[in-house]
């Protein structure tokens, strides 16, 4: 039987972590209500709705982005941007514009364009380091960008099956229409999914129940509390392999069951990044290196390039043909260098989904190191 002394202190670290679960689901709740924007200089903008969507029959809302400079014929990479928390819980004509008007999309599209970062580009959450290696990759091959499509789709849920399963089954329908109505590479090796916080959840759930039509997931600052076993189990139960992406920071209050997740599917030998910059979980981390790493990354993987834009993966008539990403020959440099979480830097020699393959603890003891 408890004493008086452990019954109330047991109580007392009952309600601690209960007043933590709101506060962090209060801070993703907390933010600017998602409009419309003018279009940016480089893209036209247009809107696509739905009446009837597998979510409950209601309907939903898209942002298309297809840049302005297109050539006759050229057809681009598509990426699928989910939004975060805040945005899912507003109107859908509202919430499908987060991640223009608070995540500034455009703005990091036009910032890679012009291929010298700097640190406002990042919302003075970069290093030294994170600008010369952008600057570097930026350098070595220029960004030429996506067509990029922001939808909205509903909120996280303790049980992420079922609302898992309908974005699962709105994003087939979105990727269905686009191939049908934009220039886009109708193959999974060229389509991307992204998202940020719940979208970053989505992502990873979603992500992995559409492995036929995703190659490519980055999932920004996901939300993985207490999530890390049915995450783990969809990305493990994948058809087909995918490059993944995980992307954190210093002060994610998601960071810690994120480096759960990532080091259980390392144990589960799922090969995928996992990457950390400065920050707290937040819009401007978004409009920041976690925009910035998300498109970059998405501008080369669906090209099948390395990072640094050369070709470590065969090209296959522009990407008419799927990569059997498991059957790709490892390439590993002489002096193994290690790509530890915080850097986000990674040999430009090594195959993209071969980047992950030190444990993320390793990196992280690695990082600390170092520092």
């Amino acid at each position: 039987m408890l004493s008086r002394r452990a019954f109330a202190l047991s109580l007392t670290a009952l309600a601690s972590a209960a007043v933590g679960r709101r506060a962090r689901a209060q801070e993703i709740v907390d933010g600017e209500e998602a409009h419309p924007i003018e279009p940016p200089a480089a893209l036209d903008l247009k809107v696509w709705s739905w009446e009837k969507t597998s979510f409950y029959g209601a309907g939903s809302t898209a942002v298309v982005a297809v840049p302005k400079d297109l050539q006759p014929g050229l057809r681009l990479p598509l990426v699928v941007l989910l939004p975060g928390g805040h945005h899912n819980m507003q109107r859908h004509d509202k919430g499908c514009w987060g991640w223009w008007s608070e995540y500034r999309l455009g703005e990091i599209d036009a910032a890679l364009r012009r291929g010298n970062l700097g640190l406002k580009d990042f919302r003075d959450l970069g290093r030294p380091s994170d600008l010369e290696h952008f600057n570097g990759l930026l350098e070595n091959t220029p960004y030429r960008g996506s067509i990029l499509i922001t939808p909205w789709v509903v909120g996280r849920q303790l049980d992420p099956a079922p609302h898992g399963a309908m974005v699962a089954e709105f994003l087939r329908e979105l990727v269905a229409r686009a191939r049908d109505e934009l220039p886009v590479l109708p193959t999974r090796d060229a389509t991307g999914l992204g998202g940020m916080s719940s979208g970053g959840l989505w992502a990873l759930h979603a992500g992995a129940a559409c492995s036929d039509l995703f190659g490519t997931v980055v999932a920004t600052q996901p939300f993985t509390e207490e999530l890390v076993k049915p995450l783990r189990a969809a990305v493990t139960g994948r058809k087909q392999p995918q490059r993944l992406r995980m992307v954190t920071s210093e002060y994610d209050h998601q960071r810690k069951s994120t480096v759960e997740l990532s080091e259980a599917l390392h144990a589960d030998g799922i090969e995928h990044d996992l990457v950390e910059y400065p920050g707290a979980h937040s819009a401007g981390f978004a409009a920041g290196p976690g925009g910035l790493d998300a498109l970059l990354v998405f501008d080369r993987a669906l090209r099948g390039e390395g990072l640094d834009g050369t070709r470590p993966l065969p090209a296959h008539d522009g990407l008419e043909s799927s990569v059997a990403l498991d059957d790709l020959p490892r390439r590993v440099p002489a002096t193994l260098e290690v790509a530890p979480v915080g850097s986000a830097r990674f040999s430009p020699t090594w195959p993209l989904a071969a980047i992950g393959a030190v444990t993320a603890g390793a990196a992280i003891a690695l990082r600390r190191a170092k520092d």
